[in-house]
């Protein structure tokens, strides 16, 4: 019986890789984000802010990756999943580290959620363009 398991995550020098690309992207937009990046237990790896980013956005941010990286989904597919389940809804969303709505992603390293990023201070759309732009950095890193 093993009693132990080993659990890749990411490293600092990808986090910030994820955090700085998801920053340039909303430069890019014209919007004052904050990004978080956790790791695969949730704990904040990274965290920028964007002087004149609103400062609860910080909070959502890091809510949006540990709901990702907790559920292995995207924040944005809860909308569609929780339609019609008004219980199930409300208590997940009294769950103080939840975040029900767009701009928090997995990511995953040869199909393995090694971490997530959560951005806010955007409109969802926006939020979800910045964390995207910033997996895109990571996987163009070699």
């Amino acid at each position: 019986m093993n009693k132990t398991h080993v659990q890749v995550s990411l490293t600092l020098e990808a986090a910030l890789v994820l955090a700085k690309a998801a920053m340039h992207k909303g430069d890019e937009l014209g919007i004052k984000i904050n990004a978080v990046v956790v790791d695969t237990a949730g704990n904040r790896l990274v965290s920028l802010r964007e002087p004149g980013a609103p400062m609860p956005s910080m909070d959502y941010a890091e809510k949006k990756a540990y709901t990702a990286v907790h559920f292995k989904q995207p924040t944005d597919k809860w909308a569609a999943a929780l339609e019609g389940r008004a219980v199930l809804a409300n208590g997940l969303a009294q769950h103080e580290k939840m975040a029900l709505f767009g701009g928090g992603l997995p990511v995953l390293i040869e199909g393995v959620v090694v971490g997530a990023i959560g951005v806010s201070g955007g409109k969802v759309a926006e939020d979800i363009v910045c964390a995207e732009a910033a997996i895109e950095a990571l996987n163009a890193v070699n």
